[in-house]
């Protein structure tokens, strides 16, 4: 069966330094894939490099089938492929709503605009409530759901790449992202995240790569990761009771 992400004998470099090498991995619909693996590992740039912002020395990437590996960045997104900072990239002066419009702008019909504000309210009902408010007087775990508000409100959006989703928010707020998470995936969409955290993935199941110096040492289910102390606190650094 055709994946939805594959990726073959991915090599990529951040400037002189040879980050990301000879990765090979799939995502199915309807998946989710954690990537895995300390400060270092190469796993923020191996997402960048899925979504355009680094261009391979070697490998391909294919999507729904189609080589996109020396497609700019605009055509994946054109495609439905979003990728989702950890550094929340919003427009700090625009309003929560306004901020949504943004990745609405390609959506002439009125009616499709109000029919997506509809629905991303209706998954972040926070929002709804601060619609009225600049992006810069939110607190962190509000700025991170409408980063991630933005990147699912447009209709053929089905890849999303999340780079530590639920970094520095508290526990309610990381719990409700990652309800969010689950909903994409029962929504037949395809989820790549880079995270550490084992509650978080033993809350959302689905798959792992551990990466470590750039390369893939462990994949599997996250089921039989959560049996294995040893690679949890060997590669992620996370001591398990």
């Amino acid at each position: 069966m055709r994946a939805m992400l594959e990726i073959q004998d991915l090599h990529a470099y951040l400037g002189h330094l040879y980050v990301v090498q000879g990765v090979s991995l799939r995502v199915e619909r309807g998946d989710v894939l954690f990537i895995l693996g300390r400060n270092g590992a190469g796993k923020t740039t191996f997402l960048k490099t899925i979504m355009g912002f680094i261009n391979p020395s070697r490998g391909r990437i294919f999507y729904e089938g189609i080589d996109i590996t020396s497609k700019p960045l605009y055509e994946r997104a054109r495609m439905g492929i979003r990728y989702i900072p950890d550094n929340r990239r919003l427009f700090p002066t625009l309003t929560v709503e306004e901020n949504l419009l943004v990745g609405l702008s390609d959506i002439h019909e009125r009616k499709k605009i109000l029919d997506r504000l509809e629905y991303i309210y209706t998954v972040f009902p926070d929002l709804k409530k601060l619609r009225k408010l600049r992006a810069k007087q939110l607190s962190g775990g509000q700025q991170q759901m409408l980063n991630i508000a933005r990147a699912i409100a447009h209709p053929d959006a089905k890849l999303f790449l999340i780079d530590e989703p639920t970094e520095g928010l508290s526990p309610i707020y990381a719990s409700k992202i990652a309800s969010v998470i689950q909903d994409l995936v029962r929504e037949d969409r395809g989820v790549v995240i880079v995270e550490t955290k084992p509650w978080l993935m033993k809350k959302i199941g689905g798959m792992y790569a551990i990466m470590n110096n750039g390369k893939i040492v462990s994949q599997g289910s996250v089921k039989d990761l959560m049996s294995s102390r040893d690679l949890i606190e060997r590669y992620l650094g996370v001591t398990m009771s």
